[in-house]
C-alpha cells in the first residue's frame, strides 16, 4: 500500500527481478490513491501487474462516498492500455464483482485483447524458415516458418487468442551460456527479454533450467553418429564361404578316414594276395576323386576298393555341386561396410567430426572427467571438430560427410529427415545412423523463468502429445524418413567377374606353386641320384 510512485516502481522492479510474484499461486493486491492515468507512466509496475496474478485497487476518498475500484492489467498489454475493472467497493454495497468474474481472473488462459507475441526460432530439418521483404517489419524482413513447431504456435495462438511474429538470432545458434554469464543464440534473445517465447524445441538441461522455464515435453531425442555408407566391397576370399570352417575340417577328416580304410583293409587279405593291392595308387585315387580328376583303369580291383571309392565319389559329387552353386551366388555379393558405429570407432579413426556450436552438450563435453566424452571434449578446439549451425548441416552432409572425411554428431530426428530428403532427391540410401545412442533428452518450448504462459502451453502440449498428433507431424514433416533406417549390409549385383573378385584364388594358386617348387628342390637336394 503506497501513494509514492517511486516506491511502487522500485517495488515492482525488485519483485519482478527476484521472481517474487511470478509463482502462479502467489497473489498481490496493491492499494494506492494515485489516479489511474498516473499509473500508466510506471512501466515496471505495469509489467509486474500484467504478467503476474496481481490486482491494483485505486482508492477514491475525495468524493462524498468513500470507494475503491479494483483493476487487473491485461497480460502483455501496453502501459497506456486500459486495464480491466474486475470489482468495485463502496461503503454501502461492499465488494461488487464485475461481469460475474472472479476477483483474481484467469487472465492467462485466454487473452481478451489479442496481444502480439514475439517468438524466436530457426531452421532445422523438420522446419523451414524463409525471409521475405516487408517494410513494416524491423530490418525490412519478415520471417515465415513452416513446420512442426509452427503447427504448435498456431494451436496456441488460437487457444490463447494472440498474434505472433518470428525473429531469428543473429548468430543462428540455439543458445548456450558462456563463461561470462551471457547467452548466445535464441536463448540469448529470451534472456534479454527481446522475445516472449523460444519455440525450439529445446532439450532439457540443468543449466537452462536454472535460468528459464520449460513447457511440458513434446518428444524425446537422442544423439547419434551420421556417416556415409562404405563402398560395396568384394570379399576376395569368398570362394571359401560356400562351406563353413567346420565343413572344411570335416571334409579333410573324411579324406583321411577314406585313405586310412584303403590302407587298413588289405591287411585282412591272405599274404599271397596282398601283392596285388596297390596301396599308393589307392591313396592317390582318393585325392583325385576329391579334386574331380579321372581315375586310372580299375582292372584287377577288389570289390571293396570299388565300394569305398564309389561311396567317396557320391559324397564328393553332392558336395562339389553344392559348392559350385553357392560360389556362383556369392561371387555376385557386395558387402557394404559401415565404419563408424559408435564414438570409439570415430575417435580411433581420426575422421573429422561436425557438431552444432553452442548446443546443450558443449559445456558438458568440456567438463566431463573421463570416458569417450572426455576424449571428444579434448577435440573441441582442434581442427578435427567443425562447428555448424542447423542450416549448414545439409550442405555439410552433401560435401564433407558424403566424401567420407567427416561424420555428423547430433540429433537423430534431424538425421532421419536429412536422409529422407536425400533419398527423395537421389533414390539412394548413401548414409546411415550409428547403432549407439547418446544424450537422450526430452524437448520442449522455453520461456522466461516462471512465465505465466507456461501453464497454458502445458495444456496445449499435453493434448498434442497424448493424442499422438505431434508424432504424426514429425512423421509427415518429411517423406521417406524411414526408407533408409534399415538398409541391408549385403547386396547382390550382376557384373562381369574381374580380378578384384578372384585374386584370392590366384594367391592360393601361387602359394601352391611355391610349396611345390620348394618340395621339388628338397627332393633334388636330399634324394640319391639313383632314384632319378
Amino acid at each position: 500500500m503506497s501513494d509514492d510512485p517511486a516506491f511502487l516502481a522500485a517495488f515492482a522492479k525488485s519483485s519482478f527481478k527476484s521472481h517474487l510474484l511470478l509463482v502462479q499461486t502467489t497473489r498481490l493486491l496493491a492499494f494506492t490513491r494515485l489516479p489511474l492515468h498516473r499509473l500508466h507512466t510506471l512501466h515496471h509496475l505495469h509489467k509486474t501487474l500484467s504478467r503476474t496474478n496481481s490486482l491494483i485497487s485505486v482508492i477514491d476518498d475525495n468524493s462524498t462516498e468513500f470507494s475503491a475500484s479494483v483493476y487487473s492489467m491485461m497480460p502483455f498489454s501496453e502501459p497506456e492500455s486500459q486495464p480491466l475493472q474486475v470489482a468495485r467497493w463502496t461503503l454501502g454495497r461492499g465488494l461488487v464483482l464485475k461481469y460475474l468474474t472472479q476477483l483474481f481472473p484467469h487472465k492467462f488462459t485466454k487473452f481478451p485483447h489479442r496481444p502480439h507475441m514475439v517468438v524466436t526460432t530457426d531452421q532445422f530439418p523438420t522446419q523451414t524458415v524463409m525471409e521475405v521483404d516487408d517494410p513494416t517489419q524491423a530490418g525490412g524482413k519478415r520471417v515465415i516458418v513452416k513446420g512442426v513447431m509452427d503447427n504448435m504456435m498456431q494451436l496456441m495462438s488460437r487457444k490463447m487468442n494472440f498474434t505472433y511474429s518470428y525473429v531469428r538470432a543473429a548468430d543462428r545458434a540455439w543458445g548456450a551460456r558462456l563463461n561470462n554469464g551471457s547467452w548466445t543464440g535464441m536463448l540469448g534473445l529470451l534472456m534479454r527479454e527481446e522475445v516472449d517465447l523460444a519455440l525450439g524445441p529445446f532439450a532439457y538441461g540443468w543449466t537452462r533450467y536454472k535460468w528459464m522455464d520449460f513447457s511440458r515435453y513434446l518428444s524425446h531425442i537422442e544423439y547419434k553418429i551420421f556417416a556415409a555408407h562404405g563402398r560395396p566391397e568384394v570379399d576376395p576370399w569368398g570362394f571359401l564361404l560356400p562351406l563353413s570352417p567346420l565343413v572344411w575340417a570335416v571334409l579333410m577328416m573324411a579324406l583321411l578316414a577314406v585313405i586310412t580304410i584303403m590302407l587298413l583293409l588289405p591287411s585282412c587279405l591272405p599274404d599271397s594276395t596282398q601283392h596285388t593291392v596297390r596301396r599308393d595308387m589307392n591313396i592317390f585315387n582318393c585325392v583325385r576323386v576329391l579334386f574331380q580328376e579321372d581315375i586310372r583303369t580299375t582292372t584287377g580291383w577288389w570289390w571293396w576298393e570299388r565300394v569305398v571309392l564309389g561311396v567317396w565319389m557320391l559324397m564328393i559329387l553332392v558336395l562339389t555341386q553344392s559348392y559350385t552353386g553357392n560360389l556362383m551366388s556369392l561371387l555376385a555379393v557386395r558387402h557394404i561396410i559401415n565404419p563408424y558405429e559408435d564414438l570409439r570407432d570415430v575417435l580411433d579413426s581420426g575422421v573429422g567430426i561436425i557438431i552444432m556450436e553452442y548446443n546443450v552438450n558443449t559445456q558438458y563435453l568440456r567438463t566431463v572427467k573421463s570416458g569417450v566424452f572426455r576424449e571428444l571434449g579434448d577435440l573441441l578446439d582442434t581442427e578435427r571438430v567443425v562447428y555448424n549451425a542447423f542450416g549448414d548441416m545439409p550442405a555439410s552432409m552433401n560435401t564433407l560427410v558424403r566424401s567420407g572425411t567427416h561424420i555428423l554428431f547430433d540429433v537423430d530426428t534431424h538425421f532421419r529427415n536429412m536422409m529422407g530428403a536425400d533419398f527423395s532427391r537421389t533414390g539412394r540410401c548413401d548414409f546411415y545412423l550409428g547403432r549407439s545412442s547418446y544424450f537422450v533428452y526430452q524437448v520442449a518450448i522455453m520461456a522466461n523463468k516462471n512465465s505465466p504462459l507456461i501453464p497454458v502451453i502445458d495444456q496445449v502440449a499435453e493434448g498434442v502429445v497424448e493424442s499422438g498428433l505431434f508424432d504424426k507431424w514429425l512423421r509427415y514433416s518429411q517423406p521417406n524418413t524411414t526408407s533408409c533406417l534399415n538398409t541391408p549390409r549385403v547386396i547382390t549385383v550382376t557384373a562381369v567377374l574381374s580380378l578384384s573378385n578372384l585374386w584370392g584364388m590366384f594367391v592360393l594358386l601361387g602359394i601352391g606353386f611355391i610349396i611345390g617348387c620348394l618340395v621339388f628342390l628338397l627332393e633334388v637336394t636330399w634324394s640319391p641320384a639313383s632314384q632319378y
